[in-house]
């Protein structure tokens, strides 16, 4: 068979023939749309939201539970972000102490009212702080305030003690003395109040020839813990007013 014989019987594609040109549909890769979900999701990562977001880590799970990981994991970001804003742990945690002391009522006080007054009012704004964020106690006990937000309560402290006419000297003595009473009160943890019967069931219990003084002082006590608490801050205070008659600064 010759060529154009063979070219005559080839059948031809028919002239009206329409080639589609739209283009396949592309194959979506499931990995990037996850990735672009948690990135859409996530909140302008800033300064302020770390901190707020470790806190109440420590808030729900205690101060073990916070780690870089776990912060970036409840952020929604890598946990190197965090980095950019707080340079280290320490940062970190002096970031939450000041979230503590700048969470304390600072109106509270009245300059108008006796020194007495005034600092029992302090006293009890920094310890119903404290009580509400308890698990952070340890970050405050281990570090202690030592930026400018979180100095502003022990500046008002500092500040009613002078204008009750402490010294300087005396002054930050007696700040450190009724913030040690505040935080020591929180660390005993919350105390479910006794009733009368169970006052009278627990100091019957103690042999009153081994225990005379324990047990006259179950048998008479019928205040609450808000009212010791009153009573231990009052005791202070009263001591460190006594102070501010003596003509001496330094401390004994």
């Amino acid at each position: 068979m010759n060529r154009a014989k063979q070219r005559k019987l080839t059948p031809r594609a028919p002239k009206n023939r329409i080639v589609s040109r739209r283009p396949p549909t592309p194959q979506l890769s499931k990995r990037p749309a996850a990735r672009k979900r948690r990135v859409s999701s996530a909140l302008p990562l800033e300064r302020k939201l770390i901190v707020s977001t470790a806190l109440r880590i420590v808030d729900r799970h205690g101060l073990k539970a916070l780690s870089m990981r776990r912060l970036g994991s409840e952020l929604g970001v890598d946990p190197m972000a965090v980095y950019y804003h707080l340079p280290n742990k320490q940062a970190l945690l002096d970031a939450i102490v000041e979230a503590v002391m700048a969470s304390i009522d600072l109106t509270v006080d009245n300059p108008t009212r006796p020194a007495e007054e005034r600092i029992l009012g302090a006293a009890r704004a920094y310890r119903d702080v404290l009580l509400a964020h308890a698990n952070a106690l340890p970050i405050l006990l281990a570090h202690g305030p030592v930026t400018s937000g979180a100095m502003r309560p022990v500046e008002l402290l500092i500040g009613i003690l002078r204008d009750a006419g402490l010294p300087p000297a005396k002054a930050l003595a007696g700040m450190n003395v009724i913030a040690a009473a505040v935080r020591g009160a929180v660390g005993m943890g919350p105390i479910e109040e006794p009733t009368q019967t169970e006052m009278e069931v627990m100091w019957r219990a103690l042999p009153a020839s081994e225990f005379p003084h324990l047990a006259e002082a179950f048998a008479s006590s019928g205040r609450s813990s808000e009212q010791f608490f009153e009573f231990g801050v009052r005791a202070l205070t009263r001591g460190l007013l006594a102070e501010a008659t003596k003509c001496s600064d330094p401390l004994p």
